[in-house]
């Protein structure tokens, strides 16, 4: 009788074990999943934010761009645009 008592003791421990094991895989895959669309979304956000704040207020952006040295910008007037267009249509 003890070595069934025993035997049925340490099959429903293995069964609890496998159980859990499986939920926390599982809690743990939706966990991924969600991070990864975490991250897209923050990624359309900051894209959006640029693209709002550009369409808002072109000379914030410049400024910003000012700001940030790590890369050489170059600013272009619409006066540059239309001369070249003029040049272009003259061949």
């Amino acid at each position: 009788m003890k070595n069934f008592l025993t035997s049925f003791s340490l099959i429903i421990l293995i069964s609890f074990t496998a159980i859990i094991k499986t939920s926390s895989k599982k809690i743990e895959e939706q966990t991924f999943v969600l991070n990864e669309n975490l991250i897209l979304l923050t990624e359309k956000y900051e894209l959006s934010l640029l693209e709002h704040t550009y369409l808002s207020n072109p000379s914030r952006l410049i400024s910003i761009i000012k700001e940030n040295k790590s890369e050489e910008y170059i600013h272009l007037d619409s006066i540059d645009f239309k001369t070249e267009n003029k040049k272009n249509e003259r061949k």
